[in-house]
């Protein structure tokens, strides 16, 4: 189909035609495509954010009253832990004064005073703090209008154990604190004027036994953070309400509208808004709500106190037209933007496209004679390549036999010098086989002198030992003379010789035994040293032989260090002859690979004009068809 309609619009228009209607396609879809998809990607990220900033916004109002009520979940928690409430517990059951703190019922109620004023002067937002009995019966209350703080003197205090407040306070555990909704405040069952908006906190107090002994309760200026809500404002048109669990408004933009559930009047959420709408914002805890209303609506729930079932909603709303007119203008600039562009660029280059096919037209006329030309030079050039081919061909084969030549005479060289190598290998073995054995004549001789040497030192050692055995074999003499001495005189000696006779007789049969000994060694030493002298007499005869050896060594050496010389001067010139030949034949090679390299060429360059002067009939033939259609 596509095809089909492509081949009537070839046919049917011409080029000029064709460009121009290309143009309108190329820039207008595109261009409406692409700012359609920024107008859609730019509302999107602009609505987002504007959403986000309505719930952020909500979220930072719903934190900043919860963060106000957990301060005072907390003092009341601390005001009920004060040593001033455990001392006038003990001082009403001691009959006005406490044992433990010393102290009179008075002067606690004092203290006690004296720490709610302080504490009321830190924090103006508090209305009054009261410490009630188990009856109700006010025993401390200071007040504050949020200036001034005062005492409540004795006498006008009143008793409260009718009030929901206590008696649902008193039915807590430890630590667990009531907190009653947000109400215009009452004195004496009338609604004070101007309105005072009241929250109050309170929570049981335990003597030490564990017994429930009254309250404390703080009455706060709920408008502390009803105030933040009407500080807090978007601008353009944004509203922002509290209400309670059951709708009611307890802050509106519109006062008439505020306080309906004290008020007995009936304005509360459902009646200003679809009933799914107000069903959504009184059932979840938080949300964003786009349909069903030309407002954007973003609220989220406050729960006062956890164990407790009331709550109240912050709810901001922003008319869409406001929040979004941001995303209509960027729409309208953007559209005012791609209209702008396409006015300015379809003239320019509907202009553009005439002179680019004027230019066409001048070129077709150009290429068409150009054409002409390159045919005939093309025809002339094809002859000439072929001749070169022919050429380059013969050259290319009278190379091919030059190399097989070199190639065999190269084989040849490098076996004669292989096989001079060779011989070269063998003469250097010979070699150093003489050179090991000269070195080990060296050593023999070496060998030899020292044991003659060894010898001669043995043969005057020898020598030594014969003058010692004969010192010995002399003392011997010397002792067995001294020992027949002493046997004569101990003879003399009588009975008190006996034992000196005896010891005579042992010295003088060792004696004997010394000069035996000695005789034995003199014979030794004799047969060594005949010894000695014959080996030294077959010393200098091995000396003689090996100089000898060593001199036919050393011939047998240089004889062979002539031959390796020569031989090596052989291999040398086969190898000069071996690498001349290689490289001749790389030469050759080169020469042969240079020539193909260039039988190729002419090859390709014929095949190249071939292929031109036919390319350039059909583009002679194509500038004739393009005129036509042009």
């Amino acid at each position: 189909m596509i095809k089909t309609l492509l081949g009537k619009f070839k046919s049917g228009f011409n080029l000029q035609d064709q460009i121009l209607f290309l143009l309108l396609l190329s820039s207008i879809f595109p261009v409406l495509i692409v700012g359609t998809y920024s107008i859609l990607s730019s509302s999107g990220a602009l609505s987002n954010l504007a959403e986000t900033k309505l719930e952020e916004a909500v979220a930072d109002d719903a934190e900043s009253i919860l963060a106000i009520l957990q301060g005072i979940n907390e003092d009341v928690l601390f005001l009920s832990e004060t040593p001033p409430v455990q001392g006038i517990i003990r001082a009403r059951d001691g009959g006005s004064f406490d044992e433990q703190g010393k102290s009179s019922y008075n002067e606690w109620v004092g203290q006690l005073e004296t720490t709610f004023a302080a504490m009321m002067e830190q924090k103006p937002y508090y209305m009054q703090l009261r410490y009630l009995d188990e009856t109700g019966q006010e025993l401390v209350r200071v007040d504050s209008d949020g200036t001034n703080v005062k005492i409540i003197s004795s006498t006008e205090l009143q008793n409260k154990g009718d009030r929901p407040y206590f008696t649902e306070t008193m039915q807590l555990v430890p630590g667990v604190v009531y907190t009653s909704p947000v109400e215009l405040n009452q004195e004496r069952g009338q609604i004070e004027t101007p309105y005072k908006p009241t929250i109050r906190y309170a929570t049981p107090v335990f003597d030490q036994a564990g017994t429930k002994r009254g309250i404390v309760i703080a009455n706060v200026f709920a408008n502390e953070f009803l105030k933040l809500l009407e500080e807090q404002s978007l601008g353009g048109g944004e509203s922002i309400y509290l209400i309670n669990q059951d709708g009611f408004y307890l802050s509106h933009p519109n006062p008439e509208k505020e306080w309906g559930v004290d008020l007995k009047r009936d304005e509360r959420l459902e009646n200003d808004y679809p009933a799914a709408i107000a069903e959504q914002i009184l059932s979840n805890e938080q949300g964003l709500i786009r349909q069903g209303t030309d407002q954007l609506i973003a609220y989220q729930r406050i729960v006062p106190n956890p164990d407790q079932s009331d709550s109240l909603t912050v709810v901001t709303q922003a008319p869409k037209r406001v929040i979004f007119s941001s995303v209509n203008s960027l729409k309208l600039v953007s559209a005012l933007i791609i209209l702008v562009s396409l006015a300015t660029v379809l003239p320019i280059g509907i202009v553009r496209a005439r002179q680019l096919t004027n230019l066409i037209k001048e070129l077709i006329g150009g290429i068409s004679a150009s054409s002409q030309q390159n045919f005939s030079a093309l025809e002339e050039q094809e002859r000439i390549a072929s001749q070169q081919a022919a050429s380059v061909n013969e050259t290319t084969t009278t190379m091919d036999e030059l190399e097989a030549s070199f190639r065999q005479s190269a084989e040849q060289a490098k076996a004669a010098a292989a096989a001079a190598r060779q011989a070269l290998e063998l003469t250097e073995t010979g070699t150093k086989a003489v050179e090991e054995n000269l070195g080990g004549m060296f050593t023999l001789e070496k060998k030899v002198g020292t044991i003659a040497d060894q010898m001669l030192h043995l043969s005057e050692q020898a020598n030594q030992i014969g003058s010692i055995s004969q010192l010995v074999s002399d003392l011997a003499n010397q002792t067995n003379m001294l020992a027949l001495n002493s046997a004569v005189e101990a003879v003399r000696a009588g009975e008190h010789g006996k034992g000196f006779s005896v010891v005579a007789n042992e010295i003088r049969r060792l004696a004997d035994q010394s000069q035996r000994s000695a005789e034995k060694i003199g014979k030794l030493v004799s047969e060594i040293q005949s010894s000695i002298n014959s080996t030294v007499m077959v010393t200098e005869e091995g000396t003689k032989t090996v100089a000898t050896g060593v001199q036919i060594a050393q011939r047998t050496e240089q004889a062979f260090a002539g031959v390796e010389e020569a031989v090596n001067k052989v291999v040398l010139n086969n190898q000069q002859i071996s690498l001349n030949l290689k490289q001749q034949l790389d030469g050759i090679q080169q020469v042969v690979q240079a020539m193909d390299v260039i039988n190729k060429g002419a090859k390709e360059t014929a095949v190249g004009i071939n292929q031109t002067k036919m390319g350039t009939q059909q583009l002679t033939e194509v500038a004739m068809k393009l005129k036509q259609t042009v």
